[in-house]
């Protein structure tokens, strides 16, 4: 990568970090609650406010470590295969530490692990859950009788 464009994200890295440490989230005051609906309310907001600050942590260091790179040359290279990151995807995704064809395997993996997880309360793995819904979903039924209905209800 080139000293322009290498100050060109430089600039941009600085411009998303004052912007990001500017913008403070709204809390909710919970001295205007009324009744159990706004606490609640309240609550929400809290855990989503929560959820939007850990999630603008994680992008800090994303930032930061981009610009640590730019300072020590490496940035816009592939952190697994060492091939140059496209300037589009660079574009598109400045923090980006993955060509697109090694962060493409890599999703690939994790969504292979997912499928493959197991359930700890179960002990049985995601595809036997999966068939067994396939198999009642492709279940047809010609008549209303032939549907058995559970009750909910103990008479």
């Amino acid at each position: 990568m080139n000293k322009t464009n290498a100050q060109k994200f430089m600039n941009l890295f600085d411009e998303m970090l004052m912007n990001r440490n500017a913008t403070k989230a709204q809390t909710f005051d919970k001295t205007e609650c009324r009744d159990e609906i706004d606490l609640l309310n309240a609550h929400q907001e809290e855990k989503l406010s929560t959820r939007l600050d850990q999630r603008n942590v994680l992008f800090l260091k994303k930032v930061e470590a981009a610009k640590a790179k730019i300072l020590d040359g490496t940035y816009g290279c592939c952190e697994d295969c060492g091939d140059d990151i496209s300037q589009k995807r660079l574009m598109a995704r400045p923090t980006a530490s993955l060509c697109i064809g090694c962060q493409e395997a890599k999703e690939n993996v994790e969504k292979h692990n997912i499928k493959h997880r197991r359930d700890l309360a179960t002990g049985k793995g995601k595809e036997n859950e999966q068939m067994s819904e396939e198999l009642v979903t492709k279940q047809s039924f010609s008549n209303m009788k032939d549907i058995k209905f559970e009750s909910v209800v103990d008479l």
